[in-house]
């Protein structure tokens, strides 16, 4: 049930700072809402109500609380959702290692053998073969997520919806790409 709260509260600032009128910011709840209800209840969607419910059934992952606090923060000043959408729409993914017990790294005792790296959220030691992989895969999912960005822009669309969308988007690419970037970190 916190989670419904979590969810509600986040779509209704985002809501409130999109100068809907309370007509449409309705619309807007249900079909943001589409995605909690549960089998007994029912909601009328629109269009685009419809499109981001079926999204939102693909997402390999939801929300994460970080998320969800980055989202309710953005929506209070468009220019920080602006900043924060456009920073996401154009810094290319990156794999984040661990690189505890490196030499040189504070605490580091040089234990760990040099050429091994670790996935710094799973632990996972991955090759050469996996980071080749990784920049292919991540290369096409950077040029998709900038393209939302830069169509949604061009349709005038609000600067948090436009974060959302990213965010949803990225939630919804393979667990090997959310591991690798750190992504699906679920911690606070």
């Amino acid at each position: 049930m916190s989670t419904i709260n979590n969810i509600t509260a986040t779509q209704s600032s985002i809501l409130a700072a999109t100068g809907k009128s309370t007509t449409q910011q309705a619309a807007l709840a249900a079909s943001l809402l589409a995605g909690t209800a549960k089998n007994a209840d029912q909601v009328t969607l629109s269009g685009a109500g419809k499109a981001l419910a079926a999204d939102e059934s693909h997402m390999t992952q939801t929300r994460t609380p970080a998320q969800e606090r980055l989202i309710r923060s953005a929506s209070s000043d468009s220019a920080s959702a602006e900043k924060i959408a456009y920073g996401m729409a154009s810094v290319p993914s990156t794999i984040f290692f661990d690189i505890s017990g490196q030499p040189g790294v504070p605490g580091g005792n040089g234990d760990v053998a040099m050429g091994v790296r670790k996935l710094s959220s799973t632990g996972q030691i991955v090759g050469d073969d996996y980071v080749n992989n990784f920049d292919k895969v991540a290369s096409v999912i950077d040029a998709q997520r900038l393209a939302i960005y830069e169509s949604e822009k061009a349709n005038g669309t609000d600067p948090l919806l436009i974060l959302v969308k990213m965010i949803d988007f990225t939630n919804s690419q393979s667990q090997d790409y959310l591991d690798a970037t750190g992504w699906g970190w679920r911690g606070s």
